[in-house]
């Protein structure tokens, strides 16, 4: 009869296969959701300390060209811009200084958007040409009005939105983000990874109310 496998060897392969994972770049991605549950779990770490951890994260994990939050007030009920992580200090201080309503997330004259999913979309440059008094929002005023040249190519006033939902789909802010370092939309998975960050801070928000 075969003399089988011992338990030693069964221990030591699950932990090597446990480790060689670790070297894996989806494993660093969730290292970073670790991370940031046991951050938001402190009770002495304000939302806004935590929003620009969030930020920060999301800026140098996905190398995004810039990455900002937008929060609801408790005071009056609107949204804001509250943290920043990669901007231009000019085009944060005119970015800063918006204010928006509930209604301006749904359907809205003022911006178009296309969906991606139920939590993310998309603001394409040529579907909201910025006039020249807004023009400082932007990191890189000099490079409006190019051309788009292929479909994963994001132009300067491009960005994407994904949104943080409490329950009760309460929405409590958003995420606001650029295309990557590279000059090329996030794929599909950092947007996902996106989304579970938005949950993290969601849950985050909703905990200290």
């Amino acid at each position: 009869m075969p003399l089988g496998v011992e338990p030693d060897e069964v221990k030591r392969k699950l932990k090597f296969d446990y480790m060689r994972s670790r070297n894996d770049p989806g494993a660093k991605v969730l290292d970073g959701f670790v991370s940031l549950m046991s951050s938001s779990c402190k009770r002495e770490t304000t939302i806004l300390d935590f929003a620009k951890e969030v930020a920060n994260h999301i800026h140098k994990q996905f190398r995004l060209r810039w990455v900002m939050i937008g929060l609801r007030s408790r005071s009056d009920g609107l949204y804001r811009y509250e943290i920043q992580a990669g901007m231009r200090e000019e085009a944060w201080s005119s970015q800063k200084k918006k204010t928006y309503k509930l209604e301006d997330f749904g359907i809205s004259p003022n911006y178009v958007k296309d969906d991606i999913s139920k939590l993310s979309r998309v603001y394409l440059e040529e579907d909201n040409p910025l006039s020249g008094q807004d023009e400082n929002v932007v990191n890189r005023p000099a490079l409006l009005r190019l051309r788009r040249q292929t479909p994963d190519e994001t132009l300067e006033a491009d960005f994407l939105d994904t949104l943080i939902y409490g329950p009760g789909d309460d929405l409590l802010g958003w995420i606001e983000y650029s295309g990557t370092t590279l000059g090329k939309f996030p794929d599909s998975m950092t947007i996902r990874y996106i989304e579970v960050i938005a949950a993290i801070l969601a849950a985050s928000i909703a905990s200290r109310k």
